[in-house]
């Protein structure tokens, strides 16, 4: 048998299981020892139903066994440290796996059992991607764009666009966030020189996405709120 030095990361060997401990305090995750030296990291389960133990002989072949069994289970535990960090859309988690290196068939299987657990919805995701940005000043169209980037289908961009504005209390709301934002940013400028500042505003505007009755608008707002300060 040959001991590993510790200095060949994936090597494999034949030799004997000497530890097998949960991997950075997860229980669902086993890092695998074999004759003192770090080999492998699997699935709690995985590891079980190979019948794998502290004393076993774990060969080469049996390791990489391991290792091709363990890439749906790594897979999930991937997807799942990515949807802890912020919630995503189905396309963008793909988009994640597939940069890591896992296969497609093995992400079709992870992005399904997500959406049966409810962990991955397009639809909500949309939603709260929708409120936040629009909250923050962006208009319908950015939005619309970007979730589309985000791989969201039409129709449940369309549709949460139009819950949104059936919502008087969400019409509301960003209307208030817009008027905010522009008398922040151009209110001052609308009062030293209003062409330019016009012609400023309609350009931020227009690149977060606003229609131009919603441009009009501010510009009137902005314009009658200069003309009446002393």
């Amino acid at each position: 048998m040959r001991k590993n030095s510790g200095k060949e990361p994936g090597a494999s060997w034949d030799g004997v299981v000497t530890s097998m401990v949960p991997r950075n305090g997860r229980p669902d995750r086993i890092a695998v020892y074999i004759d003192g030296s770090f080999a492998l990291e699997v699935d709690a389960g995985l590891a079980q139903g190979a019948g794998l133990r502290v004393g076993g002989v774990l060969t080469a072949e049996g390791q990489q066994v391991l290792r091709d069994g363990d890439r749906p289970f790594l897979a999930r535990a991937r997807a799942l440290a990515l949807l802890a960090i912020r919630d995503r859309s189905s396309e963008e988690l793909r988009m994640r796996l597939r940069r890591l290196g896992f296969a497609p068939e093995t992400i079709d299987d992870v992005v399904a059992w997500l959406k049966d657990l409810g962990y991955l919805d397009d639809e909500r995701f949309a939603r709260s991607y929708a409120l936040e940005k629009t909250r923050s000043g962006w208009g319908d169209r950015r939005v619309r764009q970007e979730l589309r980037r985000k791989g969201v289908d039409r129709g449940s961009v369309e549709g949460v666009l139009a819950e949104r504005q059936a919502d008087e209390e969400s019409v509301r709301e960003q209307e208030e966030a817009l008027q905010s934002q522009v008398r922040r940013r151009f209110g001052s400028e609308f009062r030293r020189d209003a062409v330019t500042a016009e012609r400023r505003l309609t350009g931020f505007l227009l690149r977060r996405g606003y229609d131009w009755d919603s441009i009009s608008r501010m510009v009137e707002m902005l314009r009658s709120e200069a003309e009446e300060t002393p």
